[in-house]
């Protein structure tokens, strides 16, 4: 096979920058490097996508490897692609110097991303894989470890047969990836629910990438005295504890909601200290009824003085 035998489209986001991710699409078989530029767009605005057309074709429909029957793949050529493909997608890392790697394949495109995350794990760190079929073993390992993956696909696939892609669930986590699968009833279609899945995991990966620790905490209130505080995320991701004031001198915290994308990073703790420090300022003692707040004013004794009065949680 020749060094590069890939023709590919390219299209950065209205949002892209030199340095953001890079989104490498992969089409389904009979479909070409179009399919899936402008959906890559649209759920990656800060993205450049990267879109390889197949070079095999299967009377007259695109694919990236061979079959040489119904359901019987040439894997020699399909180990011989997996590389080829491989080294294509380094060589496009090499030359746009991304601050991530991200895949999204559909059917055939899944089997071919999927191959290669197994063939060089070190390229792409988050992948969707829509419908995929790999038939053959994956051996166990740690050298998925850090990856996250989807997997969306129909329970009534006759392409891509749901024990089929479950095995392929098991053998991806069995090479230590952390993998989160959606199903719709149907068959080989994108389904809505794929969709939302695929949009949701996009929002997630774009949330991670800024440095949440450097977002401010900003407070919003209404006139009756009903408001919140928040931290603002790309992608519309927001965190956020809310309250109301009750009396001259009291104020109530009745909701907290960090999304994944803000878990672990301490963030609902910033919430709760930048409400604190504003109700010291205002004279304002505190009655935490939300279930976070109260656990974090049993973990700390030396709070007690913010209190109107302690409420007991289930674990207190």
């Amino acid at each position: 096979m020749p060094d590069n035998p890939y023709h590919f489209a390219e299209k950065p986001g209205p949002d892209y920058r030199p340095g953001n991710p890079v989104l490498f699409v992969f089409h389904g078989t009979g479909g070409d490097e179009t399919q899936f530029l402008d959906y890559g767009r649209a759920h990656f605005p800060e993205a450049i996508v990267v879109a390889p057309r197949g070079d095999v074709s299967e009377n007259g429909a695109l694919r990236y490897f061979k079959r040489t029957g119904e359901g019987v793949y040439d894997m020699a050529d399909l180990a011989e692609r997996t590389r080829a493909m491989a080294a294509f997608l380094a060589a496009q890392v090499e030359r746009l110097k991304p601050s991530r790697v991200v895949g999204l394949g559909y059917s055939n495109g899944a089997n071919i991303l999927a191959s290669i995350m197994l063939e060089a794990p070190e390229i792409v760190s988050h992948a969707v894989l829509m419908h995929p079929l790999i038939p053959w073993d994956i051996s166990a390992g740690d050298q998925l470890a850090g990856r996250q993956i989807l997997v969306t696909a129909g329970g009534s696939d006759p392409i891509c047969p749901p024990e089929t892609t479950g095995q392929l669930i098991d053998g991806l986590e069995s090479r230590g990836a952390t993998v989160k699968s959606v199903w719709h009833r149907g068959g080989h279609e994108i389904a809505q629910v794929e969709v939302d899945a695929i949009g949701e995991f996009m929002t997630q990966i774009r949330a991670s990438l800024a440095d949440i620790h450097s977002l401010p905490v900003d407070r919003e209130q209404d006139a009756e005295g009903k408001g919140r505080y928040l931290v603002r995320g790309p992608a519309d991701t927001i965190a956020e504890m809310s309250y109301r004031l009750t009396g001259a001198n009291q104020l109530i915290i009745d909701h907290t909601e960090v999304p994944d994308a803000f878990r672990g990073t301490g963030t609902g703790l910033r919430l709760l200290e930048a409400l604190m420090a504003d109700a010291q300022r205002e004279g304002r003692k505190i009655i935490p009824i939300c279930p976070f707040a109260a656990a974090q004013f049993d973990k700390h004794p030396e709070w007690a003085d913010r209190l109107a009065y302690r409420v007991r949680t289930k674990q207190g």
